[in-house]
């Protein structure tokens, strides 16, 4: 939520790769007071207008969905792209980051890489043949692992301090 809340007057797209996730990230951003709207297969033709009509007039600040948003979707003003999860496919990510900074206007593109995932984000740094800006991360992230993508990671954790420990570290493209 840190990067949320620093984009307050910005509406948001949040891509995850699955539907589940995207149901869950959207029940824990509720808690915390956010306008949000999850955006799957699992909604009715009728709901997903609804949905789109809302987050075109800023209605609703926050929208969350799979893949299905990344292409032929436009929305004017996005001001915030975050992958939640890297795609599997390379091209996916160019499609999910072309939605903000449309029309010669700024936006901005922020990545959580989980350390199993480094080594598909290479490839899609490889494909654009560019390398993302990886920031420095407020202390508040804690212990964060290394962009290594030539290690292979276990898949949901990384050993940190003796324990193991879930963590999805942000990458930054403006």
């Amino acid at each position: 939520t840190l990067h949320l809340k620093q984009y307050t007057s910005d509406t948001i797209l949040i891509f995850c790769s699955t539907k589940e996730a995207v149901k869950r990230l959207e029940r824990e951003l509720l808690k915390q007071q956010f306008t949000v709207q999850a955006f799957h297969s699992d909604l009715e033709q009728l709901e997903r207008e609804r949905v789109m009509r809302a987050f075109k007039s800023k209605q609703l600040q926050i929208l969350i969905g799979t893949d299905i948003l990344s292409r032929g979707i436009d929305v004017e003003d996005i001001g915030l792209v975050i992958n939640y999860t890297v795609p599997p496919d390379p091209e996916d990510y160019i499609h999910r980051i072309g939605r903000t900074a449309r029309a010669a206007k700024q936006g901005t593109a922020i990545t959580y890489i989980a350390p199993h995932e480094q080594r598909t984000f290479f490839k899609t740094e490889q494909l654009m043949g560019m390398e993302v800006e990886k920031p420095n991360l407020p202390a508040t992230f804690g212990e964060t692992p290394k962009y290594e993508p030539e290690v292979k990671h276990q898949k949901g954790t990384v050993k940190t301090n003796s324990f193991k420990k879930p963590f999805r570290k942000p990458f930054k493209k403006h």
